[in-house]
């Protein structure tokens, strides 16, 4: 069974706080546990570890897309699907300036129970110190990891589809330099898992889903995946929106690279994200392309909508959008995506409303030709802005 992110508290608001394991000299392995006061301002959801590498004394730069702003902020780290501890020696964080791998001002180091180094444990999760640090609302930040050396980490916990240019160095601590030192790129995220912000109140809105959400088809370094359009909607409101899809996730069944299916992955992406308040369940489309029925489908969507109420939370659930033309996307596959769609619009899955993002981009059932991002399956930055600008934020 494919191994699954380290469980933390099921309630509504849980949260990660770094506890110093001793006072002895060398890295903090860090552990999580349960707190308040954060909410979720970015995230990404692991979905494997491939064997690569190794990675050994060099400094990973990512950049993150935040919504929520606060004074202060905490980087998450996972090596959840990895076999094998990261040894991390130092990470930092600073805004991005003008795109790119330059930093404004200078990156400010962050700390695990005080310590510059920390061990992410095989299969773990761990949280840093509270950092001082202002994030306005929708502020692109750069995260730098220097994987210390010695480490050669050569499985680390990956999301493929970063919708950003991301950037490495081979040779060194560079992770306080404000001009980075390398043209070397990559286009996944790697073991880091979230940035969470100061918060007095849950404000974190969960989009999840597959690649449809997680951005594919969207423009890269541009922010324009739906859940982006959805932050700059709800930002005025002290709303952040964190975006947990995964390219090729199923509802029903685990998929490899592909993730866990939805069921599998709940607890973790979706209700331990440290503020929740609702969540937008737009998963399901892979489901009906691999000949899951629609009722199987409904079957297990109905018992996330009960998971979500559960644990306090407001749930949507969204149609899914046009795929003919899609080699997968036979008739057969029209017809439960059809039978599933008026499922979720008539309202008996007891989900507190509705994303109705089919009659936003479709025309007679086919994704409109301004939205296609050419492989008739996936909507372009322009359909991600429509079916972002469709959503009653009221429910939210």
């Amino acid at each position: 069974m494919i191994r699954l992110r380290t469980a933390l508290a099921a309630t509504a608001a849980a949260v990660l706080l770094v506890l110093p394991v001793s006072s002895a000299a060398g890295p903090a392995t860090a552990t999580a546990t349960t707190g308040t006061g954060w909410t979720a301002s970015w995230g990404s959801a692991p979905a494997y570890a491939p064997v690569s590498g190794p990675w050994d004394n060099e400094t990973l730069r990512m950049v993150v897309r935040t919504s929520g702003g606060g004074t202060s902020l905490r980087i998450r780290l996972s090596d959840a699907f990895s076999p094998q501890a990261a040894q991390i020696g130092h990470v930092t964080v600073g805004t991005q300036l003008n795109g790119g791998t330059t930093l404004e001002p200078v990156p400010t180091t962050v700390t695990f129970g005080g310590a510059q180094a920390v061990t992410i444990p095989a299969g773990g999760q761990v949280a840093s110190d509270p950092v001082t640090f202002t994030v306005a609302p929708n502020t692109r930040l750069l995260v730098s990891i220097y994987v210390a050396s010695g480490a050669a980490l050569a499985q680390t916990s990956r999301h493929d589809v970063a919708t950003e240019t991301e950037y490495n160095h081979n040779g060194g601590d560079v992770s306080t330099a404000e001009y980075y030192p390398t043209s070397n790129t990559f286009g996944f995220v790697t073991m880091l898992d979230g940035v969470d912000v100061s918060s007095t109140t849950p404000s974190t809105v969960v989009a999840v889903g597959d690649s449809i959400t997680d951005g594919t088809g969207t423009g890269i370094d541009t922010d324009t995946r739906w859940p982006n359009y959805l932050a700059d909607r709800v930002s005025a409101a002290g709303l952040s929106v964190i975006d947990e899809g995964i390219a090729g996730n199923w509802v029903t069944q685990d998929k490899g690279s592909l993730g866990p299916s939805l069921q599998h992955r709940w607890q973790q992406d979706v209700l331990d994200q440290p503020g929740v308040r609702s969540v937008i369940d737009a998963d399901g489309i892979n489901d009906l392309r691999g000949g899951v029925t629609a009722q199987v489908l409904e079957q297990a969507q109905a018992s996330l909508v009960a998971s979500a109420h559960a644990a306090g939370l407001r749930i949507l659930l969204s149609t899914i959008t046009p795929c003919e033309g899609d080699s997968l996307c036979t008739s057969a596959v029209e017809t439960q995506r059809l039978a599933y769609n008026a499922w979720v619009i008539s309202g008996v899955s007891g989900a507190d409303g509705v994303a109705d993002f089919n009659s936003a981009t479709a025309v007679n059932e086919n994704l409109k030709t301004a939205y296609d991002s050419g492989d008739h399956l996936h909507p372009n930055s322009a359909g991600a802005a429509v079916m972002a600008n469709s959503l009653d934020v009221t429910k939210l």
